[in-house]
């Protein structure tokens, strides 16, 4: 599980911005949004321009470097890669990990989207790695490693990172380093669009939903999903190849007879099903842009409820920090290169029942600068 990162000199961000999974507060509702001593299912407000996206892509960077996925929806525009106000030519991401009660660390910077000049990975405090390319004569390797690297490490210039040349070897199932392969293997930025979604991590390809629900045997699922998350009251059958909506005594292809936002909550929906049992991370990335607020608030009800991944959900909706499962330490307010749970902003001891949105609105999780932000939302 994912309990910190961090990043810095990254598109918007010159300074660091962190998220920090730890820090759970002692809250005796919203519980469904916690695991043991660890936030899981979390909300990002913020206005536009304000980073979520850039963050999203800072948090997906690791599918790339470390699996070798090469989708690009625009994470990977050279000329954004380095924030153009820092003096650095070096952007920096941090993952720490918890993996069966030990932490796992893998630290690396990153001069542009596909070149790493240096890496680090340590395990309860114990260095297992750690090299720089503009200084070589401080690296180290465990021994094994350091027959992977060879005596010069000359495997190491940059085009790809160990960790990328250790997931392609064969590993033991119990080794730490499977915390950062399994995040990176099975985590997922998703957003929302109105004729395709785009995606980074899982696969590089893009697969038609319509097949997926029918290959899978979900159309009655589906069709109970629409009626309960967005109040879609519509017969869904299969003909041709591809799913279809029944009205009276016509079968219509389904993309072409529902709404916009039918079409995008279908999508959502065999995204859900595809990491319903992933146990890594999923960042929804404005996925609520064409729902009405009801629709956005039951497909926040239904991941949270169903699924087993530690989930982002981000928005421009301030509502949907009162839904019933929020807690203020699982809701962070993005803006101005910071990032700020609504916990950690406030001395009010908050309860149940607690309005939460209207708080937000009114500046009662305001810092100077987040004065200015509260506007946007």
């Amino acid at each position: 599980m994912l309990v910190r990162f961090s990043v810095r000199n990254y598109w918007c961000f010159r300074e660091q911005v962190e998220i920090d999974f730890t820090d759970k507060r002692n809250y005796d509702f919203g519980k469904e949004c916690v695991r043991g001593d660890f936030l899981e299912k979390v909300v990002i407000l913020g206005g536009n321009g304000s980073g979520k996206t850039s963050f999203g892509y800072a948090i997906m960077d690791i599918v790339t470097t470390v699996t070798g996925f090469t989708k690009d929806i625009g994470q990977h525009t050279e000329a954004c890669f380095i924030n153009g106000d820092s003096g650095s030519d070096r952007a920096t991401f941090r993952y720490e990990f918890s993996w069966h009660g030990t932490s796992v660390v893998y630290e690396y910077e990153k001069t542009s989207p596909f070149r790493v000049v240096s890496e680090s990975l340590t395990v309860d405090r114990r260095s297992v790695f750690s090299y720089d390319l503009d200084d070589p004569d401080a690296s180290f390797f465990e021994p094994l490693l350091a027959e992977v690297v060879g005596s010069d490490a000359s495997c190491l210039d940059g085009s790809k990172a160990l960790m990328k040349v250790l997931h392609d070897m064969p590993r033991r199932d119990d080794s730490p380093m499977c915390a950062v392969f399994d995040f990176a293997e099975h985590s997922l930025y998703y957003r929302a669009m109105w004729r395709m979604d785009d995606h980074i991590g899982m696969m590089d390809h893009d697969v038609d939903p319509s097949v997926f629900i029918m290959e899978n045997g979900l159309i009655d699922e589906f069709e109970q999903f629409l009626r309960g998350v967005g109040g879609v009251d519509i017969s869904v059958g299969c003909s041709g190849g591809g799913i279809t909506v029944a009205t009276g005594t016509k079968e219509i292809p389904f993309y072409q007879g529902v709404s916009r936002g039918t079409a995008i909550l279908s999508r959502l929906y065999v995204w859900i099903m595809r990491c319903r049992d992933r146990d890594s991370l999923i960042f929804f990335d404005d996925f609520d842009d064409l729902f009405d607020y009801r629709t956005a608030e039951n497909v926040m009800d239904y991941i949270i409820r169903g699924s087993d991944a530690q989930c982002v959900f981000v928005t421009h909706n301030v509502e949907l920090v009162s839904c019933d499962h929020m807690r203020p330490d699982c809701c962070f307010i993005m803006g101005h290169g910071c990032l700020s749970s609504l916990s950690s902003l406030t001395g009010k001891n908050i309860r149940r029942g607690n309005n939460l949105a209207k708080m937000v609105r009114e500046g009662e999780f305001s810092t100077t600068d987040e004065s200015e932000r509260s506007e946007d939302l």
